[in-house]
């Protein structure tokens, strides 16, 4: 397993200590902490999966996803947020449809790999 994941989350501690999580499980993970960045990287190489924080400054989570779709519509993309309402944001941005996976922050690491690999596994 081999697959290319993106990590982007303006929380530091919590993209780093996710990133680490998913290399030990043997996935290929670029992390960013500032949403300018993880734009540059949904531009410059192909992933099969994106985790987006929703809330960022600059960028939002929405905004990447729009990206990340233009791109490469075949993207698995999972919103974290601390919003309870994330769900009805993402269906008032008309992009429910677009997201394969939302998690409430904080979210349970055991469950999001779970959900990674069936993803990943059905892709």
């Amino acid at each position: 397993m081999r697959n290319n994941i993106l990590l982007i989350d303006d929380n530091v501690e919590l993209c780093n200590g996710l990133a680490e999580i998913l290399r030990d499980e043997g996935y290929r993970v670029d992390c960013a902490s500032e949403s300018a960045l993880g734009a540059a990287l949904i531009s410059g190489k192909k992933y099969e999966l994106c985790i987006f924080d929703y809330k960022m400054k600059g960028l939002n989570g929405v905004d990447l996803l729009k990206m990340i779709k233009a791109e490469n519509p075949q993207c698995l993309v999972f919103i974290i947020s601390g919003r309870t309402s994330i769900e009805t944001l993402l269906k008032e941005e008309k992009v429910s449809g677009l997201v394969a996976a939302v998690f409430p922050k904080p979210f349970n690491v055991a469950e999001l790999l779970e959900k990674i690999r069936a993803a990943l596994q059905g892709s």
